[in-house]
């Protein structure tokens, strides 16, 4: 019962009881828990959890009153959580292999040291950078720099697995005030109080520690955006994994709901919320950059190079003037929609270039876990032989560290790519990068005059970004919990409620799921809106619109029926609402919706070839082939008419038009079903030869027989109607068999 699986189980067992307020199980699991390894400490502490529980017991029986009693219960199953956890950590840091328990028995190996100690040796660092830059240039300068630079860089890491590492605050008010300390002291730079909160982050998520939480919720406020937008973008996911806990914990919750009446708050944390519902998007949009945008750029080359002479490349204005030929192709193409959507994306703040960098992060950079939450910095030693000729590079400096469309983890990985390049080529990119970065300082300067907060919005999303590929991309991914995969439920997290449940909060939570499809957190976070504002017939729409994505006719159209009782005579609901009747099998209400529809829309001839469905779902062929034949008169795409005339012909039994028609539909791109029509008409008529023609023609389109049987025998009570006997059915699909074998025997066939 050592093993680290069966302790986490043990430790599930005994929170699932906690969760179901079923206290004794729960003191009985731990006692099976502490007694794998005794340790007197832990008894001791189970021994008087468990007389504290009985004593509550003994006068709640004795029908004593007692003001205090909710809140012993809630300690007594507090310190029971936190007694689970110390003793599981205990067992799991002897022989777990996981990242955390290795870090943390190398930790233990070596001579504690206190935050304050990393404090004075910052302070330090700090000094002795500003003495060296008082320094003459040369060499020896140089060398100096280097040296405390690899000095900082090495404190900062140490100082995280100390942070990462901790233990539990629980009791130990040296600890958090120690850590106040650490984050209150001007003279620790930035950087690494960036890196303190990251660990500190990761160790929650790892063990739920009020403590260090109440810390975070401290550092929400600090005036550094690097500060604060990673304490917020901790938070969201710590409240999220934790959401059992807050009914233990009401000071969290009240701290949070404090923070709530700041509005500069509110902004920061809806921009963090939003765009962790983004970084669910980021695997599709990984996707269809390998599978739509990268191939279409590839089939692209070829066509450029035929259509496109080399001297136009090549020439003295080859690159100054772009050939409008080279536009239309990329338009033909498809392409150049798909990449005006991507930097669509982009500008919305999507995360565009995960995939981009992901081949990236196998650079020895990356094998040290604290490296993946660096702030991005030319100073860093890895770097020191790409940024060390200021003159060259000053430019390319300026884009990494302004860019917000790069985040911090992407910015090392292009930096150490252009590192392995060739001395030649890596002279031209620095050239490339140093000309466009003007141009680029000019469009964030014009971004920041739009939207003044997009400065700190841009850091939020980054740390949003370095957080999804250290969780996406980390060599041992799989021993962490991934943030990324918790559900989309940011609008039910209870101690969100303050923040989310605000209308102009909610709404933009409500739209970004919306838009990025998530459509049944989309209807629950509308359905809050709708019973907080009900008379705003966008957001029944919207639910309306989300319930037909997920296939939710009925409840579709309930919400599409409430939009139109708010904003009559709309005519996208009226559409939506006569969409709905039809799909529900409901003809006369759809077709009085589209003839609502008509009246305002009468040249729409998508809405008249709805009206003939109408019809003729309702078996009124000959009005149904009245719409279909004004809708192939007057209509801009008189084809899209043929199909429904020629089966609407055949149902009313006008062969003739039947023939006609469907002998214009098998000359475009005809289906299995086209043939399998135009063989019906040709039975009905009595020419059997060319029915079976047609019918050979629709198997092969479907791909073998049996589904072609299938289509066959589904269309069986038209055939019936129309006068067919039925019983030669069998005798049509042997025929068909006679004439593929004849086929196959005959080499002129071949």
């Amino acid at each position: 019962m050592t093993n680290p699986t069966s302790i986490r189980k043990r430790v599930e067992t005994i929170r699932g009881h906690l969760h179901n307020k079923e206290l004794k199980k729960a003191i009985d699991q731990l006692d099976k828990l502490i007694a794998i390894e005794s340790n007197w400490v832990y008894t001791e502490r189970l021994s008087e959890l468990r007389t504290h529980y009985q004593y509550m017991l003994h006068y709640f029986l004795e029908g004593q009153q007692d003001p205090e009693r909710q809140a012993i219960y809630q300690k007594i199953t507090r310190d029971i959580y936190t007694l689970a956890d110390d003793a599981a950590n205990q067992l799991l840091t002897r022989n777990c292999p996981s990242f955390f328990y290795e870090q943390t028995r190398n930790m233990n190996r070596r001579i504690a040291v206190t935050l304050d100690t990393y404090a004075e040796t910052f302070e330090k660092q700090t000094d002795t950078f500003s003495f060296i830059g008082l320094l003459e240039e040369g060499e020896e300068k140089g060398d100096r720099l280097k040296q405390i630079q690899m000095s900082y860089e090495n404190t900062v890491r140490e100082m995280f697995y100390t942070v990462y590492t901790s233990s539990s605050t629980k009791g130990m008010n040296g600890l958090v005030d120690s850590m106040k300390r650490f984050m209150e002291n001007q003279l620790v730079p930035v950087q690494a109080k960036g890196m303190f909160l990251t660990a500190l982050t990761l160790n929650i998520l790892h063990r739920f520690d009020a403590g260090k939480i109440n810390l975070l919720l401290d550092t929400c406020r600090h005036p550094e955006p690097e500060l604060f937008s990673r304490a917020i973008i901790g938070l969201i996911p710590i409240f999220q994994s934790y959401q059992s806990l807050w009914p233990l914990y009401p000071e969290c919750i009240d701290r949070l709901k404090l923070l709530s009446d700041d509005p500069t708050f509110n902004r920061r944390f809806i921009t963090g919320i939003t765009g962790f519902i983004q970084a669910h998007e980021t695997e599709k949009i990984a996707k269809r950059l390998k599978d739509e945008i990268l191939p279409e750029m590839m089939k692209l080359s070829p066509m450029i190079g035929k259509k496109i002479k080399l001297d136009e490349w090549m020439g003295a204005t080859g690159f100054e003037e772009k050939n409008p030929e080279w536009q239309k192709i990329i338009d033909e193409s498809g392409l150049s929609d798909k990449l005006q959507e991507l930097s669509e994306l982009q500008m919305e703040g999507a995360d565009v270039f995960h995939s981009t960098f992901s081949n990236l992060k196998s650079h020895p950079f990356f094998l040290e876990m604290s490296n993946w939450h660096l702030p991005f910095d030319p100073r860093h030693s890895s770097l020191e032989s790409l940024f060390g000729d200021q003159s060259r590079g000053s430019s390319m400096i300026d884009i990494m560290l302004e860019s917000s469309l790069i985040c911090d983890s992407d910015k090392y990985s292009f930096c150490l790519s252009i590192l392995v390049m060739p001395e030649r080529y890596r002279k031209m990119m620095i050239g490339q990068l140093g000309a466009e970065g003007a141009e680029i300082k000019k469009m964030q300067e014009e971004e920041q005059v739009l939207n003044p907060h997009q400065k700190e919005e841009g850091i939020i999303k980054q740390q949003i970004q370095n957080l999804y590929r250290f969780f996406k991309l980390h060599p041992r991914r799989a021993e962490f919990n991934d943030i990324f995969e918790l559900p989309l439920d940011y609008h039910q997290v209870v101690p969100f409620y303050p923040i989310i449940r605000k209308s102009n909060n909610l709404e933009k939570i409500a739209l970004h799921y919306f838009e990025k499809n998530n459509f049944k957190e989309a209807i629950e976070a509308y359905n809050l809106l709708a019973a907080e504002r009900g008379d705003q017939s966008e957001t029944w729409q919207r639910i309306g619109y989300s319930k037909q994505m997920l296939g939710d006719m009925q409840g579709a159209l309930e919400a599409y029926l409430h939009a139109d009782l708010i904003e009559e005579n709309n005519t996208w609901i009226l559409n939506r609402i006569a969409y709905c009747y039809r799909v529900l099998k409901e003809p006369v209400t759809a077709l009085e919706y589209y003839r609502r529809l008509e009246q305002f829309r009468p040249d729409d001839m998508a809405i008249q070839l709805n009206i003939g469905h109408c019809y003729l779902e309702l078996k009124q062929y000959d009005e149904a082939l009245n719409y279909y034949f004004k809708v192939e008169l007057l209509g801009n795409a008189g084809s899209r008419a043929w199909r429904p005339i020629a089966w609407c012909a055949f149902l009313s039994r006008k062969y003739n038009v039947a023939r006609d028609y469907y002998a214009r539909v098998l000359e475009k791109k005809p289906s299995a079903h086209d043939y399998l029509n135009a063989g019906h008409v040709e039975v009905c008529v009595g020419n059997m030869k060319r029915g079976v023609e047609f019918y050979l023609q629709s198997k092969q389109k479907a791909g073998d027989m049996e589904l072609f049987q299938a289509m066959l025998y589904d269309d069986e009570k038209e055939l019936k109607e129309a006068g067919v006997d039925t019983a030669i059915l069998p005798i049509i699909l042997d025929a068909m068999r006679y004439e593929e074998e004849k086929s196959d025997r005959d080499p002129a066939q071949e």
